[in-house]
């Protein structure tokens, strides 16, 4: 992955991307994708955050195509037109900005752009980070005003 030491936060995102990947390829339960993962990357899996991967897992599982599609009015590409990891990198900031309230927006938009870069293509963290950016405005104004304002008066 990377030489640099990643907070046990980052590889639970990082994980939940491949579990995504993989339910989408092949659905499964969560339980099943969490063994997958800790079979496949075991160094990594023990060194995450596991309730956080858990529960990253289980809401986006739940109902993927639902949270995907809070993305619809952003985005001039169909769904099934985005790249599945793309998607799972989407539906994982959909659900930390819904239901992670202690953790604030930019850091969710930052996350999602660093794991596009992981694993996106090319240009893959700029269409990302367009379109969470606009979510994270949506479900959250205030926080991402006064974000924007704060960056602001310190420039």
């Amino acid at each position: 992955m990377h030489k640099t030491k990643l907070s046990p936060r980052r590889l639970s995102r990082s994980l939940a991307v491949q579990g995504l990947y993989h339910f989408q390829t092949n659905p499964k339960s969560v339980s099943e994708i969490e063994d997958f993962l800790h079979n496949s990357n075991e160094d990594i899996y023990v060194r995450a955050n596991y309730d956080m991967l858990h529960n990253l897992l289980d809401l986006a599982s739940a109902d993927f195509a639902a949270i995907l599609n809070l993305y619809t009015d952003y985005s001039s590409r169909d769904n099934q037109d985005i790249h599945k990891i793309e998607q799972a990198i989407l539906v994982i900031a959909a659900v930390e900005l819904k239901h992670s309230l202690s953790v604030p927006a930019p850091v969710i938009i930052n996350e999602a752009i660093e794991l596009a870069k992981m694993y996106g293509g090319e240009d893959s963290f700029k269409f990302v980070n367009g379109l969470v950016d606009k979510l994270a405005s949506s479900l959250r104004a205030s926080e991402m005003e006064y974000a924007r304002n704060n960056r602001r008066s310190t420039k």
